[in-house]
């Protein structure tokens, strides 16, 4: 394999992936999730105008926004190798490098908007803190685009010398935060030689690995688990045949989970039991609703608007119930079904209950978190049930509905 091969191969693999992105988008950003996003967006800007009126003193905005960009800095290597590279690539180990830097620019690009994003987030707070001097926030802006890239050089680096992969994160992220305080603080030279210095000890680490083997097994594990990770995201929306689920105990809610006692261990109440079941020992899904309704609550409380936060909570409670639908496929259509067949009405009845358990329990922090903001309104919390029976009931009539094609 030449150098032109080895670029080959990796545009091969971009494309495929690029091809699998687009596939699964079509089921991420329909139109109910593209408006919610829209409105999250429009609540965020006006959350973030007011707040620019009335900014808050004694805040150390430049420690934390150094702190917060130092975080989105750290993109993560993506280098498209697979399983079986480590046995027919191995005698191309050579031609690597030149794969390995498609691979780095691939990385830096793939997250590159985000650190933008952040940066004109960013833009009119310390705009509005020090508009007389702007030029410091410009250097800031080009040592936070300049780093990512640098970050994933040594990263590379660092696993090629075999070194543990957390303290490398750790270092890049302390660094790039001292050298974003020190430009912030209007001490521009010494982060510029912070950043200056941050390079050359890559490329010191780059020499040293000179006569080192490819690092096979670790860059392939390291993709294979960001390709995990964004099947677990994209089996919120819909069904992804190469996930491999995981389940975790979470002592700490077997309350919500007891043992059947002998009156409901029969089909009617087994459906319950295994969606709750699901729900509460996965992995991925529990974690994702869960940091759904903190941003809910945050952004809640940080807008303190009547009718902007219920919103807001109305919407959070809609997307969240959507997001359930693989509990159904997976239960429905899985091993239990021939284990033990039952009614499909029972099926459906069960996944039914278990949606109301999950609205509840969101309702009620919902509405506890808006009657706390608004004590006088708070009769219209009820707004965030209403929107959730309202919306269980459509899933259900849906599912009835496919249930009856699929008879057919």
């Amino acid at each position: 394999m030449t150098d032109h091969r080895a670029i080959a191969l990796f545009n091969q693999r971009r494309q495929a992936i690029s091809k699998e992105k687009s596939y699964y988008n079509k089921f991420i950003f329909n139109g109910h999730f593209s408006i919610f996003l829209l409105i999250l967006l429009g609540a965020f800007i006006m959350g973030y105008g007011n707040w620019l009126k009335h900014i808050p003193s004694g805040i150390p905005y430049a420690l934390l926004a150094s702190m917060a960009v130092a975080a989105t800095s750290l993109f993560p290597l993506r280098t498209l190798l697979k399983e079986a590279d480590r046995l027919f690539l191995l005698p191309f180990e050579r031609h690597m490098s030149i794969y390995m830097r498609y691979s780095l620019i691939y990385s830096y690009l793939g997250r590159i908007l985000i650190q933008v994003a952040a940066l004109i987030i960013l833009f009119p707070l310390f705009s509005k803190l020090d508009s007389s001097n702007i030029l410091y926030f410009i250097i800031f802006a080009i040592a936070a685009l300049i780093y990512p890239y640098l970050g994933l050089y040594a990263k590379l680096e660092w696993i090629q010398a075999k070194l543990p992969g957390w303290i490398i994160l750790f270092l890049e992220w302390i660094i790039f935060a001292a050298t974003y305080e020190l430009i912030l603080g209007l001490h521009q030279i010494a982060g510029v030689l912070l950043l200056v210095i941050f390079a050359a000890g890559a490329l010191v680490l780059k020499k040293a690995n000179h006569q080192k083997l490819f690092a096979w097994e670790k860059l392939i594990s390291i993709e294979e688990q960001h390709h995990m990770n964004y099947y677990k995201f994209v089996n919120m929306f819909t069904d992804v045949k190469h996930l491999r689920s995981q389940a975790v105990r979470r002592r700490y809610l077997d309350f919500i989970l007891p043992r059947p006692n002998a009156k409901h261990y029969n089909s009617e109440h087994m459906y319950l039991f295994l969606f709750k079941r699901s729900f509460l020992r996965g992995k991925d899904a529990f974690n994702i609703i869960l940091r759904l309704v903190v941003i809910a609550v945050i952004l809640m409380v940080w807008l303190s608007q009547v009718w902007i936060s219920l919103i807001v909570g109305g919407l959070f409670m809609y997307i969240i119930l959507l997001q359930t639908a693989q509990f159904y496929t997976q239960q429905a259509y899985g091993l239990w079904p021939q284990v033990w067949p039952v009614p499909e009405e029972n099926v459906i009845k069960g996944y039914g209950q278990f949606l109301y358990h999950i609205m509840f329990a969101i309702g009620i922090i919902l509405a506890v978190t808006y009657m706390i903001l608004f004590p006088a309104q708070l009769y219209a919390g009820l707004i965030f049930f209403i929107v959730g029976w309202l919306t269980i009931r459509n899933i259900i009539k849906k599912l009835e509905y496919q249930e009856t094609l699929l008879r057919d």
